[in-house]
């Protein structure tokens, strides 16, 4: 234990703290907030709106509260800006843990980490929970004898039977005491209006505040952004509702659907993950492909949070077009896996792929053009279109298109070592190609999206969100 881990917990040792069980009353965390004996990361400021961090990564802060029994934790709070979680750092029992609302850059909510398992993957994961920046939400868990409850708002949104053994705080959250509660912010200003503890006792099993209520009193108004399309997020927040990665699903709507397919090693993660959030934004449900039904992981410093990894929903092989209104590559080295018709072969050998998913990938581009559907791509994973044979021919030529000017993989092109542009795959296979962000603003890439008929690209990552609103606004233009 180092010497500031030491200071800290001597610290909370000398601080008045109520813990009797006759106390009803909310204690306020962060009215005497010390920034030299309290923040691990980030900068944090009190202000007449409440304790405020900035947009670092991680961003954390302790609370001057050791749990001894049971009680209830509340945070209200406003996210400023970002697309990240916002974290409760809470303990039972023996164990630390944190309640998370719109993380992984999944929008996910849940309780991590279970068994080692983050809430991707353990059982309290709800799908499909979006933060409004600048609108105020209130979190809350109770922490009772062999379980957990987390709410958003006056929505229910996991129920964990434990002792604590089993709970572990995730990396990115780590405090120097592993007894004390937190809170944070992951690359997300966001103020935290109150923080407050109460001991429980039987007759106050939820907050008094009249923005908690008990689930099925009233219509949630702030677990998603607010539309009708977001209803489809309420579909299954409550213990034990069927969930799957990304899909959320209301019994009796039809739906847009959009097959979104990355690669198992190398996609690029900003290119998976923005137009995710315009698809899911717009009501449209994402469900995730790659070769193989394991985790993916994304180039490194391609925009992701933490590690950046994804668990797709199915493998290419189950997908079946009919299923689906489009379907889109991200882009990143790791898409030359699905370059049907190239010939050459790449200095990493994972960029190679295979002949059975080569093919299965060029089965379904034709399934896709033949009932009339989008087909679309981003930056590298043009090159996927690009080396395409639907009718002897490649899906681009002579049809108008964006490509990347960035590097391709190392490799053998044409016989010859080297590494050509990304777009040189769409321009020897016939692509109409605009010249590098020849579309709208000359000085960024980010407007440098085409559509020609049911064919979407886009440049690169900067072209990332566009491409998911056109892509969504096509869609919901389409009968």
């Amino acid at each position: 234990m180092n010497l500031r881990s030491i200071i800290i917990m001597a610290a909370f040792v000398l601080m008045p703290i109520r813990l009797t069980a006759e106390d009803d009353n909310w204690q306020n965390l962060i009215s005497n907030f010390d920034q030299q004996k309290q923040v691990v990361a980030g900068n944090w400021t009190s202000t007449t709106e409440g304790l405020q961090t900035d947009a670092t990564t991680g961003a954390r802060a302790l609370l001057p509260y050791r749990p001894m029994n049971e009680y209830d934790f509340r945070i209200s709070f406003t996210r400023n800006s970002g697309v990240h979680s916002v974290a409760m750092i809470f303990v039972s029992d023996s164990g630390q843990a944190t309640f998370e609302i719109d993380g992984w850059g999944q929008h996910l909510a849940g309780i991590q980490m279970i068994d080692g398992q983050t809430m991707q993957d353990n059982a309290t994961r709800v799908d499909r929970i979006v933060l409004e920046n600048g609108r105020r939400y209130t979190m809350l868990i109770q922490v009772r004898k062999g379980s957990i409850r987390a709410y958003l708002d006056d929505r229910l949104l996991a129920e964990l039977k434990t002792e604590g053994s089993t709970l572990a705080v995730p990396p990115v959250w780590r405090v120097p005491d592993a007894q004390s509660l937190g809170i944070g912010a992951y690359e997300a200003a966001t103020t935290f209006h109150q923080v407050e503890v109460r001991p429980a006792s039987d007759n106050l099993l939820l907050a008094s505040s009249s923005s908690i209520r008990s689930p099925g009193n009233a219509k949630s108004q702030s677990s998603t952004v607010g539309d009708a399309k977001s209803d489809v997020a309420a579909a299954a927040m409550s213990p034990g509702a069927t969930r799957r990665s990304g899909v959320a699903r209301r019994s009796g709507v039809s739906e847009k659907r959009v097959l979104l397919v990355i690669a198992n090693r190398d996609f690029y993660y900003r290119e998976y993950h923005e137009p995710r959030v315009a698809l899911e934004n717009a009501g449209i449900v994402v469900e995730v492909a790659a070769a193989r039904k394991q985790m993916c992981y994304p180039h490194e410093n391609s925009g992701q949070q933490d590690s950046g990894e994804v668990m797709p929903d199915l493998t290419i092989a189950d997908a079946d077009a009919s299923r689906y209104d489009a379907i889109m590559f991200s882009g990143g080295w790791g898409s030359s896996m699905y370059q049907f018709a190239f010939q050459g072969d790449y200095s990493n050998t994972v960029y190679n792929g295979d002949t059975q998913t080569k093919e299965t990938v060029n089965r379904l581009l034709s399934d896709f053009v033949k009932q009339d559907k989008y087909i679309g791509a981003l930056c590298h994973g043009v090159s996927v279109l690009a080396w395409s044979r639907i009718d002897g021919a490649s899906l681009l030529r002579g049809r108008r298109a964006v490509g990347s000017p960035r590097q391709s993989p190392a490799g053998t092109y044409d016989g010859k070592r080297g590494q050509p542009l990304s777009r040189w795959n769409a321009e020897i296979n016939g692509a109409r190609l605009t010249p590098a962000r020849s579309i709208g603003n000359p000085q960024t890439s980010a407007d440098d999206v085409m559509v020609d008929g049911k064919l979407i690209t886009g440049e690169d990552d900067n072209s990332s969100r566009l491409f998911g609103e056109t892509l969504a606004r096509l869609l919901q233009d389409s009968k």
